[in-house]
């Protein structure tokens, strides 16, 4: 019986609030918890909510309705999470952690 040996290569500090489910499938070397990929999005909504306020401040409505349409696309993917299998989650996190890396990238650092 080796039971101890599979118990021993589980991650040194378990988190009793996240579901510990299968490992990730050959095609994805990374697994994301619906807790950290609604967490990303989060960020990319806080993101385009600054972004929305400076809009609105400068006046630039051309500028205003594009985030606002793009932020709801956001808040529309975050709400979709909630029945999102574990690959869509994935695919979720990666798409809105890159989206996140080039807005960040593409705002001066005054604006930030």
């Amino acid at each position: 019986m080796h039971d101890s040996d599979s118990a021993s290569s589980s991650p040194s500090s378990p988190d009793p609030q996240s579901p510990s489910g299968p490992p990730a499938s050959p095609g994805g070397s990374n697994t994301v918890g619906v807790e950290e990929a609604h967490q990303i999005l989060g960020t990319v909504i806080a993101w385009y909510n600054r972004q929305l306020l400076l809009a609105r401040r400068s006046d630039d409505q051309q500028r205003l309705e594009e985030l606002t349409a793009q932020r709801q696309e956001c808040v529309e993917d975050q709400v979709r999470l909630r029945e999102a299998g574990p690959e869509e989650t994935a695919r979720l996190a990666d798409v809105y952690t890159e989206l996140l890396k080039e807005l960040e990238a593409s705002v001066p650092q005054s604006e930030a």
